[in-house]
């Protein structure tokens, strides 16, 4: 060989070299470490240290708990810039895959503390001033006479509390039955799941719009009067766990309050989630709320159709920063599934009924 090409045969080899040393590290190859096409939250937390639950909602445009290459990429130019998405950024709606329209969603109440959150129960909107500690299952259970529209899901939830005595609820006259509405819930759906139509349905709510439908109001379900969901006694297992999650909530161990939990839980305004998102969130509020306690009442245990218990759970609760104190009373809504002896939590909502 030539000393000529000697030469050209080592320039090549540096340059090939010098390109590979280029390689971009928050590309969004390395950050998905197991190469299925997407990036979840404990991947990103490898990259960004400081990345919150909020920001990695805002990153998520179509909500399916990941991002792809295009939303990682419009998260990594927001930090390039020096910036933290939010949900005033996320992209429009055409930026999104189009989806079935969702049940229209009421005013946001006074937001109940929840776990990482505020003094109450839901989780999303944070209001400093939340109430009770750990959140509500989805549909609040206990019946009650027909409103036009309930609370929605509780903003903050307050933690740990004084816990009292959780007993069976006295006992009560039959009444008329009623639905508490969730999130996705159409009339259509739960004229079909009572077996009555959406007309006597609209007519006995005093509904002129088959649309107006929000999550949390309790509807009167037509032809069911004196066939009141059954309230059953509250089982040990399930007051264990109502104890359990209070007390945890006050001692702010969230790795004790996870274990009451199953792999996926309908919780607050986040829907669907992962146990990491239960775990940001809760930790998030106990920090936000150092002093946290709780005093509930009496629990409501309904069995539904699908086995499931829906437990609500009235409280009173507490909740401290300093020199700033907001207490009340609270409603905790759990939706319990049935887990070897005991149940796991899948479904968390409150909501702040009294704020002083």
């Amino acid at each position: 060989m030539t000393y000529g090409k000697m030469l050209a045969l080592a320039l090549a080899l540096g340059l090939a070299l010098g390109g590979c040393s280029k390689e971009d590290p928050l590309s969004f190859e390395k950050v998905d470490h197991n190469k299925d096409g997407k990036v979840i939250f404990e991947e990103l937390i490898l990259v960004f240290p400081d990345l919150t639950v909020e920001e990695f909602l805002a990153a998520d445009a179509d909500h399916n708990e990941s991002l792809d290459a295009r939303e990682y990429q419009r998260l990594r130019d927001a930090r390039a810039a020096g910036k933290k998405l939010d949900a005033s950024s996320a992209p429009p709606a055409s930026a999104a895959p189009a989806k079935a329209p969702d049940a229209p969603k009421p005013a946001a109440p006074e937001k109940a503390p929840e776990p990482a959150t505020v003094a109450a129960p839901a989780a999303p909107a944070k209001a400093p001033e939340a109430a009770p500690a750990a959140p509500a299952v989805a549909p609040p259970a206990a019946p009650a006479p027909a409103q036009a529209q309930a609370p929605e899901q509780p903003g903050e939830v307050v933690e740990t509390v004084e816990v009292g005595t959780v007993s069976p609820p006295p006992a009560r006259e039959p009444a008329k039955q009623t639905y508490t509405v969730v999130r996705g819930d159409s009339l259509t759906r739960i004229a079909k799941k009572f077996g009555v139509s959406a007309k006597d349905l609209m007519a006995a709510n005093g509904m002129k719009n088959a649309d107006h439908l929000e999550a949390g109001a309790e509807i009167v379900i037509p032809g069911k009067e004196g066939a009141a969901p059954a309230v059953e006694a509250v089982p040990p297992a399930v007051a264990d766990l109502v104890k359990g999650f209070f007390d945890k909530s006050v001692s702010g161990d969230v790795n004790g309050l996870l274990d009451y939990y199953g792999e996926r839980v309908d919780y607050y305004k986040k829907g669907k989630s992962g146990k990491d998102i239960v775990r940001q969130d809760k930790t998030d509020y106990f920090q936000r709320w150092p002093e946290r306690t709780y005093t509930p009442k009496p629990a409501a245990v309904e069995k539904l159709p699908n086995g499931d218990l829906r437990v609500t759970v009235p409280t009173a609760f507490s909740v401290k920063n300093g020199g700033k104190n907001v207490h009340g009373q609270a409603k905790f809504t759990f939706l319990l599934r049935a887990a070897g002896d005991g149940y796991r939590i899948v479904g968390e909502q409150s909501v702040v009924t009294e704020k002083k």
